[in-house]
């Protein structure tokens, strides 16, 4: 599977831009589930760890996983700067989650949707380290010209995002609108 449209780490400093609380803002999404502090948690397609590091402050344990080896160094940066003891980085290969079945409460994954190789893959290994009753946390692109973003022909719609997670067994249990993307909270059924 082809993965042309995985972002470049050499824009990070886009992924870091203290503007991006304006567009993305961390504790706003995060307060859109529940989360409790014996959880484990999986953030997947972390990147440089802009949602990883709020969510280890609220959470047990959190996954830092991303394909990309250098996103993944600025998160360890991050985590020696700030003296973080509760986020293990995990490299992970395409289309697979390097974690045990049922292993994490919570999984999140922010703009990595339409970069997903293999959609169908991605949602099973989503469900299978979920825990029975676990949430995930999508949060991507409009269908719409933002001005930034992935090319709007790649984004994956609000629709279509539902159907692909409920086609798979997922149950929606909240929809946000964002000024550029949209939040969708699903429970493993």
């Amino acid at each position: 599977m082809g993965h042309g449209h995985v972002f470049d780490p050499e824009h990070v400093t886009v992924l870091e831009a203290e503007d991006r609380k304006v567009w993305q803002n961390p504790n706003e999404i995060l307060n859109a589930v529940e989360l409790r502090s014996d959880s484990v948690a999986a953030d997947l397609g972390c990147g440089s760890g802009y949602f990883t590091v709020p969510l280890a402050r609220k959470v047990k344990k959190v996954y830092g996983i991303d394909v990309q080896g250098e996103m993944l160094n600025f998160l360890k940066d991050k985590i020696r700067k700030h003296g973080i003891k509760n986020i293990d980085p995990m490299l992970s290969k395409p289309d697979e989650i390097p974690l045990e079945d049922e292993s994490v409460d919570f999984l999140m994954s922010v703009n990595t949707l339409h970069e997903f190789g293999d959609r169908n893959k991605m949602i099973y290994e989503m469900r299978r380290v979920l825990k029975k009753g676990g949430q995930l946390l999508i949060v991507d692109f409009k269908m719409e010209e933002t001005g930034f973003g992935p090319p709007v022909n790649i984004r994956v719609s609000k629709t279509g995002a539902v159907k692909l997670f409920e086609a798979r067994g997922f149950r929606l249990r909240k929809v946000k609108e964002l000024p550029y993307h949209y939040l969708l909270v699903f429970v493993k059924g």
